[in-house]
């Protein structure tokens, strides 16, 4: 019974047992007066939880992730299930866990910061900014994620208060990851200049490669001209690439171009990205991959020393907070040093593929070796 006692009483100090439900927001407003809708057409979503005590002014911000659609087909397709419309979506949720973590053990830096999880009904990162309504097999649809992030964006700033932040960290994984590097710095100029701003991106440094059959660069090149992302992407990338604006879809074209400090989680060997943009299984292949990504990580995102990275080598994709350690430090603890600029920014565990992880446990924090 003691020892209950004190969990309850841990609880109620520090959140450690919340479950409070986030908030879901439906932008219906926005969706009439400026068009932001999914890909179906229902309005955009986005949930939200409160931050307590020390992290009522304090905001992680969350890009839902789940691919793009690649063509027509495709799209239409996405618009009648979960990653192209909100019809289907609750009033409330539960998210937790990970970065969402309530508990100061699994998450030491946010744990009672306001939570906001932006659903992901576009098809491309947040991105399109196209005003003509496309209608496709008897379909009408909207490729306009970018309205949505601005609906978003305008709501918790009039009416959750994001206009009082003192802290900000933008993030998302997979195709969140991506919406994290291309809107990194709108949202440090839309977010009030005095709050710090940082990205967090998982997952989400995806390479610009062209294999036979999956044909990624190919891909996201058409998610950029049909969504017309131009305006909907880094303008400073857009600047430098007048002719190429379509490279601007892709983390490593953008990294150089961004301006606000940056932390990506992220794997060399990225399992999504040795499947469906290497599409190999070769040992040689993924390792060539992996020097790739990180000969990228360096030129592109790490000579600006206010820059960090946790990269590991592990073969996976997203959802490993707290699961890999690199020179002591988990994801969770990695990221608290880099925002409170303790310690080393740069985590690389530099280990070649084929690399056996372990998951990281209290009693063996050294566990996760290569």
């Amino acid at each position: 019974m003691q020892a209950l006692l004190t969990l309850l009483t841990i609880c109620l100090l520090s959140y450690l047992c919340s479950s409070q439900p986030s908030t879901g927001v439906f932008l219906s407003q926005a969706a009439t007066q400026t068009g932001a809708r999914c890909l179906d057409g229902t309005p955009g979503l986005y949930y939200h939880r409160a931050g307590t005590g020390t992290g009522a002014n304090k905001w992680y911000i969350h890009h839902e992730g789940g691919g793009w659609c690649y063509n027509m087909d495709d799209c239409l397709g996405r618009s009648e299930g979960y990653l192209g419309s909100t019809k289907g979506d609750p009033a409330t949720r539960v998210i937790q866990g990970g970065y969402f973590s309530t508990d100061p053990a699994i998450n030491p830096q946010m744990y009672n910061w306001n939570s906001v999880y932006l659903r992901y009904c576009d098809g491309a990162s947040f991105s399109g900014d196209n005003s003509t309504v496309t209608t496709f097999k008897d379909h009408q649809l909207y490729f306009r994620g970018f309205r949505i992030l601005q609906a978003v964006f305008n709501d918790l700033n009039t009416n959750r208060g994001l206009n009082k932040a003192t802290d900000v960290v933008i993030s998302g994984c997979s195709a969140g990851g991506l919406a994290t590097y291309l809107h990194l710095d709108w949202w440090r100029k839309n977010i009030q200049s005095s709050a710090k701003v940082v990205g967090l991106p998982d997952s989400g440094f995806f390479l610009d490669y062209e294999s036979p059959i999956k044909q990624y660069h190919s891909n996201m090149v058409w998610v950029f001209t049909q969504q017309n992302s131009t305006s909907g992407v880094n303008d400073d990338c857009i600047r430098a690439n007048v002719g190429k604006e379509y490279l601007c879809i892709f983390a490593q074209h953008v990294s150089p171009y961004i301006q606000t400090p940056i932390f990506p989680l992220q794997s060399e060997y990225d399992s999504w990205q040795t499947s469906e943009d290497l599409d190999s299984t070769s040992v040689q292949a993924i390792n060539e991959w992996g020097r790739t990504m990180t000969d990228l990580v360096k030129t592109n995102l790490l000579k600006k020393s206010q820059n960090g990275i946790f990269l590991d080598s592990c073969h996976h994709h997203c959802g490993e907070w707290g699961n890999i350690v690199i020179d002591g430090k988990n994801q969770a603890r990695a990221f608290e040093d880099f925002y409170n600029g303790v310690g080393q920014k740069v985590f690389m565990q530099d280990k070649v593929y084929p690399c056996t992880c372990l998951l990281y446990t209290s009693d063996a924090a050294d566990d996760l070796l290569c």
